[in-house]
């Protein structure tokens, strides 16, 4: 049985309006969530004696490729009919849909290449940024919170919010909840734990967002217009996510297990 007044009130904002400029409440929150990361990564650099240089052209070259790839994903495998058809509706990215997990593989490809270019270390300059990733992502999913793109099943679940026709999980705030759940639990392992391998972080995110990503998007509403595709009854985002495991516990192998024992 729903009891809607225990659910989180469904509070919409797609917009800002500040005197003859509207801001994009979605695009804001991911602007302000990079922005946030970036901040963090320049201190851990500054700390860790690595140049504040290759932060910023880092964070250049990551934001370009990563929206690319994450439109090239969310083209692809979200909406390949519509887009199809619809050929200019591609580079109309202001219509919203991008995936996050396009953006990751573009963050990777600008990062592997920057970095190959620049002679830096590979890992220890990984594990920083990755460090900050969940803590900008718990942000930036702020917007998705706000815009409610990503509606879940009907529940009676404590937070739930409650969506017009019944409240609903909403994956925007619990990917959100995720990524902070995440970054508290980084900031554990840097204060307990200071002998960790070179990779270390990048091996957790890998592992623990996978897992959660997985599970978490069998609670996505199948019943609503604009429900993701789904493929052998899993979404995009569960097969990459399987993907983001797999490279995780082979990164451990390599990076870990081998240091150990050869």
């Amino acid at each position: 049985m729903w009891l809607p007044n225990n659910m989180l009130p469904y509070i919409e904002i797609i917009t800002i309006n500040l005197g003859p400029i509207t801001l994009q409440f979605w695009g804001l929150m991911v602007s302000l969530g990079f922005i946030v990361a970036i901040i963090l990564a320049y201190f851990l650099a500054k700390k860790s004696n690595i140049k504040t240089d290759h932060i910023f052209n880092l964070a250049f070259w990551i934001l370009l490729s990563s929206l690319i790839f994450a439109r090239i994903f969310h083209v692809l495998f979200y909406e390949p009919v519509f887009y199809f058809q619809n050929l200019v509706e591609v580079f109309k990215i202001w219509h919203g849909g991008l995936s996050v997990f396009g953006g990751f593989i573009g963050a990777i490809i600008a990062y592997y290449l920057y970095v190959r270019k620049h002679k830096l270390d590979f890992w220890r300059l990984g594990d920083l940024l990755i460090f900050t990733l969940p803590l900008g992502l718990a942000v930036g999913r702020l917007g998705c919170t706000f815009i409610h793109d990503h509606p879940g099943r009907l529940t009676d679940f404590f937070l739930a919010f409650n969506y017009p026709g019944g409240p609903r999980h909403d994956l925007g705030f619990y990917l959100s909840l995720t990524n902070l759940f995440i970054f508290i639990l980084f900031l554990i392992f840097y204060k307990l734990n200071k002998d960790r391998f070179a990779g270390f972080y990048v091996v957790a995110y890998a592992l623990i967002y996978g897992v959660a990503r997985f599970f978490l998007d069998f609670l996505r509403a199948a019943d609503v217009v604009g429900a993701d595709a789904r493929y052998f009854g899993l979404t995009p985002a569960q097969y990459a996510s399987l993907v983001f495991v797999a490279l995780g516990l082979f990164l451990f192998y390599r990076l870990k297990y081998k240091e150990v024992y050869g």
